[in-house]
């Protein structure tokens, strides 16, 4: 696969965009902030209903992911370490919901998502939609994903930040985690949202 000079500028700019939204979180200090810039309520077909709305999950601790199941690395390995996270909660685990929303609603279906996302826990639910429902709630988390044609059989690849979303009981956005946080701070950082 060629990259041209537009597809490496956008790929600079899914970092670019990463790093910003990082700093800006990193730069409060104190307990765990309420991040206004991002987050928000949204409904959209899912693994366990024809709509599912953010707001049902009102009352639990949230880890929110955006990929695609055709993704060969970053996916996986990040939903690993929300299973991993989760594992380590032992019994506070009832009390924590994984969220995954893919933006690649041509080949996400429900049932693919449904089948993807039970390697990785039960309790996970997957979301998809139409490509401009995806895109606004993209926008509303700062997410950004790039479609890049690939020659390979993996079709259409994407170049996309890879975050995970701590958002409280409200369901507001309270933490980013970064592939560089431990697995001991993101369950430093959920405990604490419990305590409150």
């Amino acid at each position: 696969m060629q990259v041209s000079s537009s597809g490496l500028r956008d790929c600079f700019r899914v970092f670019a965009a990463g790093w910003l939204v990082v700093l800006s979180v990193a730069a409060w200090a104190g307990p765990l902030p309420i991040n206004t810039r991002l987050g928000g309520d949204f409904a959209l077909p899912s693994t366990v209903a024809e709509t599912s709305r953010l707001s049902d999950f009102k009352g639990k601790v949230v880890l929110l992911n955006f990929g695609y199941t055709s993704c060969p690395d970053i996916c996986p390995m990040v939903l690993n370490r929300m299973a991993a996270v989760l594992n380590e909660l032992e019994d506070a685990r009832s009390k924590v919901q994984p969220l995954f929303i893919t933006f690649d609603p041509e080949r996400d279906t429900r049932e693919r998502l449904q089948q993807y996302l039970k390697y990785f826990g039960a309790d996970f639910v997957g979301f998809t939609g139409t490509g401009e429902q995806l895109a606004a709630v993209a926008r509303q988390y700062g997410v950004i994903a790039i479609a890049q044609k690939s020659d390979s059989a993996a079709g259409t690849l994407y170049t996309h930040s890879d975050y995970i979303y701590l958002l409280d009981q409200q369901g507001r956005v309270r933490a980013l985690f970064a592939k560089s946080d431990s697995i001991d701070k993101m369950v430093d950082d959920i405990e604490s949202l419990l305590e409150d």
